[in-house]
């Protein structure tokens, strides 16, 4: 098993009807250029995207600059940024009067523009990621929108219910707006429903008609409108392991190769630290993470074919990992360019990038490309 080869108040009332489904501040001064226009200075995708994530709170720092700088000497060449505090409050003030409604947001990055325009200055390929079904912020807001219980009552005060037209139509108004902001990319997390609990819980789709991928796939359907009408690239997170079973890409509603027809990128969150030793015959992913990544990754370009790239997140933090340093990462990104990722993006939670560094000029090993041939 360890050594086979594996590969989205203004928009038209006709989005929520394409789904049969649903039923009834800031920088350091003189860092940044003169701002411009936010589309008028565009970022080619590099043809290998190597990113690191950051916070909403990174992003509005005064360090900013330095990661920045950091990420640029060693080789790094895109940003994927928070565009909400956690828990779902928008890091920015929002124009939309619907969305202001619900989500007022905050004055964090009330210079989102200009950051935007800054890293394109800065050569760097800029990624917003929207946290979709699970917000507990909106939840508390709107709990008509949460999931309930088939006997009634409702399902953890963290999760929307996916199905819901309004749930789905709060977050394309998201989306919308981010899109505005000038960004490259936008990635879709927590685009899925829970895990488990499925047989008490009481979604608002038709169950006897539908499934739970139908749902996510019709959301996707509208956001690539709104994607197309920007001219903005669109990926989507998945769990790691909905490529290995027959069971969790269902539970959550991941299902890969419809997806890849619909997004331009999958993220797949091919954590080490997720998996225990012996899951599918890898007995060491938390000392030996290449094959686990590797085969993953293959699998994952397999489930594609072709359709849309797949640029795994990357482990960047120590999590059930005794030895955790700059090898942990560097086996990760290799064995994800070795099977045939188009890039990565490295995820830390805290923002500490200094086991990562080191990895970014890392190309894949040339038995690979003749392999890929």
């Amino acid at each position: 098993m360890e050594n086979r080869i594996r590969k989205f108040f203004l928009l038209p009332v006709i989005l929520l009807a394409l789904s049969p489904i649903i039923l009834t501040g800031g920088l350091v001064d003189g860092e940044m250029d003169k701002p411009v226009k936010n589309r008028d200075f565009a970022i080619e995708k590099p043809n290998t995207v190597k990113a690191i994530y950051l916070t909403a709170n990174t992003i509005a720092s005064a360090n900013l600059p330095n990661i920045i700088q950091q990420l640029i000497d060693s080789g790094g060449n895109a940003v994927v940024m928070d565009i909400e505090i956690s828990g779902g409050r928008l890091s920015f003030p929002p124009k939309n009067e619907y969305l202001k409604s619900i989500n007022e947001g905050s004055r964090l990055l009330d210079n989102l523009t200009e950051i935007v325009n800054y890293l394109h200055h800065k050569g760097i390929y800029t990624i917003a990621r929207q946290v979709v079904f699970n917000d507990p912020y909106t939840a508390a807001r709107k709990p008509e929108w949460r999931i309930a219980y088939k006997g009634g009552g409702l399902f953890d005060a963290n999760w929307l219910d996916p199905s819901k037209a309004g749930v789905q139509y709060y977050n394309l108004m998201i989306m919308k707006e981010v899109a505005e902001f000038g960004f490259d990319e936008i990635q879709f997390d927590y685009i899925r429903f829970p895990a488990s609990n499925h047989g008490v819980l009481d979604y608002h789709y038709d169950e006897a008609k539908f499934n739970r991928w139908d749902v996510i796939n019709e959301y996707l359907k509208k956001a690539r409108i709104i994607a197309d009408e920007y001219d903005i690239k669109m990926g989507v997170d998945v769990f790691g392991a909905t490529i290995w079973g027959n069971v969790d890409w269902k539970d959550v509603g991941q299902s890969i190769p419809d997806i890849a027809k619909i997004v331009d990128v999958i993220y797949p969150m091919t954590y080490p630290s997720h998996v225990s030793p012996g899951y599918y015959g890898f007995n060491n992913p938390y000392g030996a993470p290449y094959p686990f990544v590797h085969d993953s990754i293959a699998e994952f370009m397999l489930a594609a074919n072709g359709q849309a790239e797949i640029r795994p997140y990357i482990q960047g933090f120590p999590l059930r990992i005794p030895n955790f340093g700059e090898w942990f990462v560097a086996e990760q990104i290799q064995a994800a360019l070795d099977a045939g990722a188009t890039g990565y993006a490295i995820w830390s939670p805290g923002n500490n990038y200094n086991a990562s560094w080191s990895s970014m000029p890392l190309e894949p090993a040339l038995e690979a490309a003749v392999i890929q041939e």
